[in-house]
């Protein structure tokens, strides 16, 4: 598959004429990685806009100074489909990370100079690329909102509070076994945030889970061992471990 075979079928492109798109084609290359190769970072430099070929790419946000370990998936991408937009919108920086997903994957990636010079030239292939991408940006913002108004059960915020104090008492090692129970479940509805002292000092570690629809429920003394036992039966079965809440 050449990346103009790609192009003809993703999204972004559409309506182009064969013409149109051979222009677009030669600012394209074709890449290929393996599963949990990264593609971008957040922070970097936008310099291309992607479209999936083959396999599916996960769009991911980062909790600061973890690996590729703890991160969390946002959406994920499949083949035709468009990613990396911030190549053609200033700052033209990455909000977020993208990962392989799959066993392998094959993407092409359309570098943001030579792409944005072609529009230039050609205002009517930018027009067409423009509009075809708020209209592909719309679809993914009402389908984050659909996720997000998805059944209370499959809201899960967990909060790992990993301020000085915290992280004296073991929060680092409380977040690391949280992100191991979420990997090895394969859970996609779970959001994990890091947050500062909550005053209560003396029952750090402390982590607050909230599950949509029901009052937030905050652990005290939290060690690894605690954090498996929360998520193996709070979080993936309701029934919050009593013994271990954090009293007013």
């Amino acid at each position: 598959m050449t990346s103009l075979d790609v192009l003809k079928k993703a999204e972004v492109f559409k309506q182009l004429n064969d013409e149109q798109l051979a222009a677009v084609n030669t600012c394209c290359e074709i890449k290929e990685y393996k599963r949990e190769d990264k593609l971008f970072s957040e922070g970097d430099d936008a310099a291309y806009l992607w479209i999936v070929a083959d396999g599916e790419v996960d769009i991911r946000f980062e909790l600061p100074g973890r690996d590729s370990s703890f991160e969390n998936n946002i959406s994920t991408v499949s083949a035709h489909a468009a990613f990396g937009w911030s190549g053609l919108v200033p700052p033209h920086k990455y909000r977020l990370s993208a990962y392989c997903a799959t066993t392998a994957c094959k993407v092409v990636r359309a570098k943001r100079e030579p792409l944005l010079k072609l529009f230039e030239k050609d205002a009517a292939i930018g027009y067409r690329v423009m509009t075809n991408l708020t209209s592909v940006v719309g679809k993914r913002f009402n389908q984050l909102q659909k996720n997000a108004s998805a059944s209370a059960f499959s809201k899960v915020k967990i909060t790992v509070h990993l301020a000085t104090c915290g992280i004296a008492a073991g929060a680092r090692e409380v977040m690391t076994a949280l992100m191991e129970e979420i990997a090895k479940s394969d859970r996609r509805d779970i959001q994990v945030d890091s947050a500062g002292c909550i005053g209560k000092c003396p029952t750090e570690p402390n982590v607050t889970v909230h599950i949509g629809g029901t009052e937030p429920v905050i652990y005290k003394n939290m060690n690894k061992d605690k954090m498996r036992r929360v998520f193996a039966n709070h979080i993936l079965k309701g029934e919050v471990q009593k013994d271990l809440v954090l009293t007013a």
